[in-house]
């Protein structure tokens, strides 16, 4: 079993060792589209013609993304990986990523069938205006999809979990939808440690998040007063971008020394066996 807090201290190490890096890394693929969408966002009015190229930008921001993912996972799988190696990896492993990830999210949308088919048999409707028409006359049924959807939350906590090494796989065992498999393979006996830290780690961010952009956001409305609406929008992406950088990059670390964690862990045990 890997242990949880050696993992962390290794995290920390990376963190400490390779800083000028990953910053360069997440300014790239993490910082640039969260800003690029919040001034997109701010200055596009919806219904307008600039207003088609949002679908663009969205796949965009989720290549790079990935991409970036790709990226730090290489900086802090292997010491020797520098930036430009980085990259060229991320690049080599980006179509094996996003065929693993097509997987990931056809199964995630599997799990919350159930919920949604009971939720129509119940005769939950979306009106005109966007909401939800629940019928007073179907409550067996609907406590039934309310099951089914909490039932569906926990299997995906399970399964994200289990996933966690994934990235680590991708880029340092090369592998393709094998992948899925292996990091099965990898967080055997890790499970419960691993959505411990994830919920932890959702907390974390959740409050920080609302902590700063409501800081940042009552000190831009002084600054640049109540009138100027697109410029505190930009603040606010700007703000939230960072933070949203900061927290993935670490999170990133984490998962690519759980993989080391694990699979030297297997290589020591494997004469054993």
């Amino acid at each position: 079993m890997v242990r949880i807090g050696d993992v962390w201290d290794r995290t920390l190490d990376v963190l400490r060792g390779r800083a000028g890096i990953l910053a360069g890394i997440a300014l790239l693929t993490f910082v640039l589209p969260g800003i690029v969408n919040g001034a997109f966002r701010s200055v596009v009015t919806p219904g307008s013609g600039l207003a088609m190229l949002g679908p663009v930008i969205v796949i965009g921001t989720i290549l790079l993304l990935i991409y970036g993912f790709l990226a730090v996972t290489a900086v802090a799988s292997d010491p020797a990986v520098d930036r430009a190696s980085a990259f060229a990896i991320a690049g080599q492993r980006l179509l094996p990523a996003l065929g693993v990830l097509a997987i990931v999210l056809l199964i995630s949308l599997a799990l919350f069938v159930p919920a949604i088919a009971l939720m129509v048999a119940a005769g939950v409707r979306m009106n005109a205006a966007g909401g939800v028409e629940v019928p007073a006359g179907a409550t067996g049924t609907l406590a039934g999809s309310g099951l089914a959807m909490l039932v569906a939350l926990v299997a995906g906590l399970w399964l994200s979990a289990r996933l966690v090494p994934l990235f680590g796989v991708i880029v340092n065992e090369r592998r393709g939808l094998g992948a899925l498999r292996r990091t099965l393979q990898l967080t055997r006996g890790s499970t419960l440690k691993l959505i411990g830290v994830m919920i932890l780690y959702a907390i974390v961010v959740v409050v920080l998040m609302m902590a700063a952009t409501s800081v940042v956001g009552v000190v831009a409305r002084l600054l640049l007063g109540a009138e100027a609406n697109a410029a505190v929008a930009m603040v606010l992406a700007t703000v939230s971008a960072l933070i949203s950088a900061a927290t993935s990059v670490l999170q990133s670390v984490f998962y690519a020394r759980f993989w080391v964690a694990a699979h030297d862990r297997e290589q020591r045990m494997a004469p054993l066996a």
